[in-house]
């Protein structure tokens, strides 16, 4: 196993970092706009000079192209990021298991940096972080494994990506349905969780006592034993009653270890 590395310096004069966000699975879609006014509202106004996008940021991607559709939905929020970036802040994203083959062409409109997964964060003066989109640490779930080597295959992805776009969007909402079919069949005893054995093997590899990931929309934190941890970020639903739309943030505390606190941001 391999980690890249983020590495988050102190901002301009003052000798502490910035605020840093991290956030997951809002599953931005047409359908939802509550959720995507929410997050557009959080992206003018967030003291965050760093925002780390940790996966499923869309519910579906079918590749860079959509961009240049004419009124895509996908086109609206790359410029809400652009404006965000272009206003000074440090967009980074991580790819999740509905938006994997985002690509460099999003990179390019929306000024965010790809993240690998997993990723150490780095934040000087206040310690390190493991962080990741979660679904490569589900390792019992064996048919959604299996799936996901194939779709990260670049041959796989090549061949996907040569499909007109329309025929991708209408094999993106096929694949949706059935998703949305298997989890109202799913009750909390099936349901498949990160792995702790493999967590605890990341963890120990990459030199970090916390991993920060999404995927399962089940906020918590987790004690591993020995001194490890698992914070699992919230996913975002305005649409639900409760609403639920959460940031998990760094702010600076001087020197030291800090810690992350959570933002509710459902009443936005």
């Amino acid at each position: 196993m391999t980690f890249a590395e983020l590495t988050v310096l102190p901002c301009g004069a003052s000798s502490q970092p910035g605020v840093i966000d991290c956030l997951a699975d809002l599953h931005l879609q047409r359908s939802q706009p509550r959720t995507w006014q929410a997050f557009r509202t959080y992206l003018e106004g967030t003291p965050a000079s760093h925002i780390l996008l940790l996966g499923d940021l869309f519910e579906v991607w079918v590749g860079d192209d959509c961009l240049q559709e004419r009124g895509s939905f996908e086109a609206e929020v790359a410029q809400a990021l652009r404006d965000c970036t272009a206003g000074g802040k440090a967009v980074y994203f991580m790819h999740g298991n509905r938006d994997f083959v985002i690509g460099q062409d999003f990179a390019a409109a929306t000024g965010a940096q790809l993240l690998q997964d997993p990723t150490i964060l780095r934040v000087q003066g206040a310690g390190a972080w493991l962080l990741s989109h979660g679904d490569a640490l589900c390792t019992d779930d064996l048919p959604y494994q299996q799936f996901r080597a194939v779709s990260r295959n670049p041959a796989w992805q090549q061949k996907f990506l040569a499909q007109p776009l329309a025929a991708r969007r209408a094999f993106a909402a096929s694949i949706r349905h059935e998703s949305q079919s298997r989890k109202q069949e799913q009750d909390a005893a099936s349901y498949v969780d990160l792995n702790a054995d493999a967590t605890r093997a990341w963890l120990h590899a990459s030199g970090c006592s916390t991993l920060i990931h999404g995927h399962t929309h089940m906020p918590a934190s987790h004690d591993l034993g020995d001194g490890l941890r698992r914070i699992v970020l919230s996913d975002w639903d305005l649409e639900a009653r409760p609403a639920r739309a959460e940031v998990l943030r760094l702010a600076p505390a001087g020197t030291g270890d800090a810690d992350w606190q959570r933002i509710s941001l459902a009443s936005t």
